[in-house]
């Protein structure tokens, strides 16, 4: 798992971004919210996630807040 804090999240788009530990930005979206049991993301909130590869851009999937 990768580490990284949140960097924003617009719950009315339902996506947002994770600046990873290694200073690269990870796309996150509603669904990986949700599928991790919060409601919203907060701005500096540490997450753990896997990262996976779609449509050409870095995704967080199996997020989980620490």
């Amino acid at each position: 798992m990768e580490l990284g804090n949140v960097k924003w999240f617009d719950l009315r788009s339902g996506v947002g971004q994770i600046q990873a530990d290694e200073g690269d930005f990870v796309h996150v979206d509603i669904k990986a919210v949700r599928k991790a049991g919060q409601a919203t993301l907060r701005e500096g909130q540490l997450v753990a996630y896997d990262l996976e590869y779609a449509r050409g851009t870095s995704v967080a999937d199996n997020l989980r807040v620490l």
